[in-house]
């Protein structure tokens, strides 16, 4: 019943997916027509723009190369202007405002519905002279990243061949640039492909290891505790309220490090009926997105779906556990991939069918919900107290660990 529920929900993503394919060309040729609207450009020196409007996950695996186009021979004597999601407006403001000359901030949603603000942005654009524009994304919206480089009317763009599942996209967008990057390996993770993309547009490379935040606790915890990130952006990738209800259970079972439950505003009903059930403490929707770093960082583990809390546990050297359902696996839930360590990534079984089929051979892979629901509380807990054994993070009871007993159904 499963597999014919999961065929049936794939099949009908995919008959949507052709849908929205042409109404996004659609849309796109209509919003390139309203440019040819805009003043005629007027580059005024050396000025590059670099483009940047993905999620908060995607910029924290980007944010360390900032200072490489800043001190690169290429780039070291332009006025640099970063166009950036305002969704990570703050954290930018705190960590990485020192890499950049100049900063516009774009809110995605109301670009997306706001001709009027789309006009507004598009305007700012085409007036500031750019000579070169730079759109470093693996995967680039033809709406967002492509539309706001034609807007500037420069000269010079420079971005890399796009990766969105439709063909026709790609060739669509890949031909309104001057030149673009071609990984000799497309399937790496996101993090190598940023600091690859970096050496081939500046001429030098981010020379860390890892993604980096640099960053000095100012809070002061009391004793150790596991961070629980509940929420995804998506169901497919939200491991359900009744599985982490499983999981804590479990964990207080052989453990008395707290738990504590993270997320955003959209999770706060979800959190609270985890904590009702598990009494597990809860500062879901009360923590800024810089506070989280001090959070992140003062705790033993960090269990999270794949979201920016992954990228923002690595940042901070702390070992996760990843529940994933595969979908873009191999660019942001792969870190073994990039030499990076302390992170374990748990999949479905469906999952684990299909790589060992056809190996890793794309980019995209296409998951429903109920692949992540498959994932059990018994599996997370078990990767957990491998990884913190591991880490050498925390000190086990006398009694028996989880990890020493075999896994049984009772725990299923």
């Amino acid at each position: 019943m499963l597999i014919r529920f999961r065929f049936i929900s794939l099949l009908i993503r995919r008959l949507h997916s052709e849908k929205a394919s042409k109404l996004l060309l659609q849309c796109f040729r209509q919003w390139k027509a309203e440019l040819m609207g805009l003043p005629a450009p007027a580059c005024s020196g050396k000025k590059l723009l670099i483009v940047r409007l993905d999620d908060i996950g995607d910029y924290l695996l980007f944010r360390n190369t900032l200072p490489v186009f800043k001190k690169s021979s290429r780039w070291k004597d332009h006025e640099i202007t970063l166009l950036g999601n305002i969704a990570w407006k703050d954290l930018f403001t705190t960590l990485d405002s020192d890499t950049v000359d100049k900063s516009i901030w774009v809110n995605k949603t109301d670009y997306l519905n706001s001709g009027s603000y789309r006009l507004a942005i598009w305007t700012q654009l085409r007036q500031a002279g750019y000579k070169t524009v730079l759109c470093p994304s693996c995967t680039r919206p033809l709406l967002l990243d492509d539309l706001c480089m034609l807007a500037t009317g420069a000269k010079i763009a420079l971005g890399s061949v796009n990766t969105f599942r439709h063909s026709r996209w790609n060739q669509l967008s890949d031909g309104l640039y001057t030149d673009l990057f071609r990984p000799a390996d497309p399937l790496i993770h996101e993090f190598s492909f940023n600091a690859r993309f970096a050496e081939w547009s500046c001429g030098a490379s981010y020379p860390g290891k890892r993604p980096q935040i640099a960053h000095s606790l100012k809070r002061q915890f009391t004793g150790p505790y596991i961070l629980c990130f509940i929420g995804a952006n998506t169901r497919s990738r939200r491991w359900p309220a009744r599985r982490w209800i499983e999981f804590i259970d479990l964990y207080q079972k052989y453990y008395s490090n707290r738990i504590i439950l993270a997320g955003g505003k959209n999770e706060e009903e979800m959190a609270k009926a985890i904590q009702d059930v598990t009494g597990a403490e809860n500062v879901v929707g009360n923590v800024s997105l810089h506070e989280m770093i001090d959070w992140v960082s003062g705790a033993k583990a960090v269990l999270t779906n794949n979201t920016m809390a992954a990228h923002l546990s690595v940042a901070c050297n702390r070992p996760a556990v990843i529940i994933a359902n595969g979908d873009n696996y191999i660019r942001f839930t792969e870190y073994g991939n990039a030499g990076i360590d302390n992170i374990a990534t748990i999949y479905p079984e469906v999952f684990h069918r299909r790589r060992r089929r056809i190996g890793d051979s794309s980019l995209h892979y296409t998951a429903v919900s109920a692949d992540i629901v498959s994932i059990r509380a018994a599996m997370v807990l078990n990767e957990l107290e491998e990884i913190l054994q591991l880490n050498e993070m925390i000190e086990f009871p006398v009694k028996e660990t989880y990890l020493s007993l075999q896994l049984s159904d009772k725990f299923v």
